[in-house]
């Protein structure tokens, strides 16, 4: 197939922010995916996140500005750091549900900064308007200088878009506006990422997520995996190096860049770089295969004689040829796994192919709508799967 595992080129563009002395101070990303299209606002945001931080070169500690979609929002593990360094911006037409509510709560718990559009004149915006640190200003739009005093006076600061001249800047900063974008003070910069292919091991990458949620992850195991995996080695090598670590000294070697950046850094890298790099699996059997995995991996908690982790890396397993689109005969050869999980995977004997089957059962009887009567202990351990699930991959 043509094409098959490269994805597309992908722009990123990097609008300059001035502050009211009119310095450099932070950069609006915005991006277009030249050659999809699929509409998939989580893949999209990931190609963006994943060039602007993975792959360009230090940004001398700007601000980073970046309109995230809901389907992002609630993803909170993935968000971009440090905090102080990133403003999240909400999307005009962002609904506000329970969920994104909540999720807002805890990202201004964790210090980010939020911008939004001025929601004057609109309900939906004026309930989002309370998580808001930053208001956005069209001054292409009449300046309502009333407007700008009462938001000044309830402590938000203000950002002024679309500037055409200096008289026009003059006023904005006379009515208090702490930020400038646009092209009249300078012009973006444009940066294409290079197209992705395929990259290493592709069982191996699997693996490797399996082992960074861990509770006990391995340092030494990590970095056996990711030395499979160029464009991941590459890019924790460049965020152990950025300013953000501070290292007195440029770090080369892998395992150290690792204790570097740590264990939660590591994880978000990961996600990010995967969910970017559009893996020819499908996101639905992605998902299935997660949710298998920690319900092995729930149900062989009760029992001393089987090993959860074991368990959940059968569960995962059994669906690893269907995600990699490999035949599973070959898959086996080439990964070393435990020879109980191989007998499970294969003929579904022992304690661990015990296990596997009552999964199977269980979404065979969710699937045909025939669960209503399942032992209670199996349907929680099904419902637990489904929420480890969402945390690990996100709603995509």
């Amino acid at each position: 197939m043509t094409g098959q595992g490269v994805t597309d080129r992908f722009t990123i563009a990097m609008h300059p922010i001035h502050d009211a002395d009119y310095v450099h101070v932070a950069d609006r990303l915005i991006y277009q995916n030249h050659d999809s299209d699929l509409d998939d606002p989580v893949s999209s945001m990931a190609k963006a996140l994943s060039t602007v931080l993975y792959e360009l070169d230090e940004r001398q500690c700007r601000e980073l500005f970046i309109e995230l979609p809901s389907e992002w929002l609630v993803r909170i593990d993935l968000l971009p750091t440090p905090p102080s360094q990133v403003v999240i911006g909400l999307p005009r037409d962002l609904e506000v549900t329970p969920e994104v509510a909540d999720s807002l709560n805890r990202i201004r718990e964790r210090n980010y900064r939020i911008a939004m559009p001025d929601p004057a004149g609109q309900s939906m915006g004026a309930d989002l308007q309370a998580f808001a640190d930053i208001i956005e200003i069209d001054a292409s739009c009449p300046l309502d200088s009333e407007r700008l005093e009462t938001l000044k006076a309830g402590g938000y600061q203000l950002l002024v878009e679309h500037i055409q001249d200096h008289e026009q800047l003059e006023q904005c900063l006379e009515a208090g506006c702490d930020y400038i974008n646009g092209r009249y003070l300078s012009q973006p910069h444009y940066h294409a990422s290079k197209p992705r292919g395929r990259h290493g091991n592709r069982a191996a990458q699997l693996r490797l997520i399996n082992e960074l949620y861990r509770e006990d992850a391995d340092l030494h195991r990590l970095h056996d995996l990711l030395l499979q995996m160029p464009h991941l080695h590459v890019a924790i090598l460049r965020r152990a190096n950025s300013s953000f670590f501070g290292q007195s000294q440029q770090q080369s070697d892998l395992r150290r860049a690792i204790q570097v950046i740590g264990l939660n850094e590591l994880r978000r890298l990961v996600m990010t770089m995967s969910l970017a790099s559009n893996m020819p699996s499908s996101r639905i059997t992605v998902r299935l295969a997660l949710i298998r995995a920690f319900m092995c991996q729930n149900l062989a908690e009760p029992f001393r004689n089987i090993d959860p982790e074991d368990a959940f890396t059968t569960g995962l397993f059994s669906l690893m040829a269907a995600l990699l689109d490999e035949d599973q005969a070959t898959l086996l050869e080439q990964v070393p796994l435990d020879d109980g999980i191989i007998r499970a995977l294969e003929h579904h004997e022992g304690h661990l192919g015990a296990i596997l089957a009552i999964c199977e059962e269980h979404e065979q009887q969710l699937a045909e709508n025939t669960s209503e009567h399942t032992a209670e202990q199996l349907q929680k351990c099904y419902l637990d799967a489904l929420d480890k699930a969402a945390t690990l991959m996100g709603r995509f």
